[in-house]
């Protein structure tokens, strides 16, 4: 609990527009606010757990973001606002809640330059703007945000009536003005008024295992397979336009599978097959069926050499729907077009082992799209749920 003392300073100086209020601007400690930090949280999904993660809170107002990532284990925490009374007392609750967080009296309206002098340049994992762009100048905030944010963005429009912040217009200046590529509406937030809310960030989120805390695959490391081939402008049948390139460009996973896709690190020995299957399948006992038997399948062929080692099935899922993920063997190397000897070897190989393909044969599955040879071997990557195990 914070001393009666300060909870007078936070109802006096936490207010904003400053003055104007009979309360803080958020609720902080069991305070009241005029911004129901809760029910925010709620709407937001604000994370169970930064641990070991950095934050930062464009805007922080009494610095209640940073005070509570703080107190959920994040490694570093920093707040600003432009006004000193409130970053002073955000400075006393944090020293009463004997939480290592920092506080900044700064205006965004100085600029990039500025910010990096006063905090440093080292990225943040979790960067928050909310209800702060109709505030500031928001080409300058834009910077700041492409700037800093290495995982995800956080942020918050403003009331629609006053400020115009409809989703519609929301979705168009987000999109010119952060080159964060991927963007999840998440909802309204109505404890003053009605708001839009976005996470944004370099990447595809896949809480993976089912657990609360999400794993982020950074654009600078990873990209999912549906979005690879998009830089080729002449693809062909089969991904003949793959021949001979490396799976890899600039450290992205450079793949492409119509029922799975596939996420990596070009530095790392695993990767992971995130499994969509055909928009009819729904139930998640038949995706998860659907996963073991490529599980199986897979694991089959890599007893032979033939596809790449699957080490677990997980559970996943993205901001629309439930999935399963397979953990695996992550073949790096370049893409070819497998010989009629390597061909004939693994047609007869499945044949033995009652393994066969729905759709078109197995040898049909045998081009440079699916497959990629490493250290002189060759791995069929792109098996699916079309491929099946015969019953014995």
């Amino acid at each position: 609990m914070i001393s009666n003392e300060l909870k007078q300073r936070l109802k006096d100086l936490g207010q904003f527009p400053y003055g104007k209020r009979d309360r803080a601007y958020q609720s902080i400690d069991g305070e009241p606010g005029i911004r129901d930090m809760n029910h925010r949280y709620e709407v937001i999904q604000f994370p169970k757990s930064f641990d070991g993660e950095t934050v930062i809170d464009f805007g922080c107002s009494a610095g209640a973001i940073c005070l509570d990532a703080k107190k959920r284990g994040a490694k570093r925490a920093v707040g600003l606002d432009y006004k000193e009374e409130t970053i002073q007392v955000a400075k006393s609750l944090a020293k009463e809640m004997d939480l290592d967080v920092e506080f900044y009296t700064f205006n965004i309206d100085d600029g990039l330059d500025g910010l990096k002098s006063l905090i440093g340049e080292d990225k943040f994992d979790h960067v928050f703007a909310l209800s702060i762009w109709a505030h500031c100048d928001e080409n300058k905030l834009a910077d700041m945000i492409n700037f800093y944010t290495d995982k995800v963005c956080w942020f918050e429009g403003h009331n629609a009536t006053t400020y115009g912040d409809t989703k519609s217009k929301m979705d168009l200046e987000l999109e010119r003005l952060l080159d964060l590529p991927y963007h999840e509406y998440i909802g309204e937030t109505s404890d003053r008024s009605v708001r839009q809310n976005y996470k944004l960030s370099r990447s595809l989120r896949i809480d993976l295992n089912n657990k609360n805390e999400y794993t982020y695959f950074s654009g600078d490391v990873y990209q999912t397979v549906k979005e690879a081939n998009h830089d080729y402008k002449d693809k062909k049948p089969g991904g003949n336009h793959l021949l001979n390139k490396n799976s890899y460009v600039d450290g992205k996973y450079n793949y492409n599978g119509k029922y799975s896709c596939y996420i990596a690190d070009s530095n790392s020995d695993i990767g992971y097959k995130i499994l969509n299957f055909d928009p009819s399948v729904t139930n998640l006992e038949d995706k998860y069926n659907y996963a073991k038997t490529i599980f199986d399948v897979q694991w089959k062929l890599s007893l032979a050499g033939f596809a790449p080692k699957p080490l677990e099935i997980l559970k996943c899922h993205d901001s629309q729907t439930f999935y399963h993920a397979i953990k695996m063997q992550n073949i790096k190397g370049k893409f070819v077009q497998p010989n009629d000897e390597w061909i004939e070897k693994l047609v007869s190989y499945c044949r033995e082992n009652g393994i066969t393909r729905s759709g078109w044969s197995v040898s049909d599955d045998c081009v440079p799209k699916n497959c990629i040879e490493m250290g002189g071997n060759i791995y069929l990557v792109d098996i699916d749920y079309k491929w099946v195990l015969l019953d014995d």
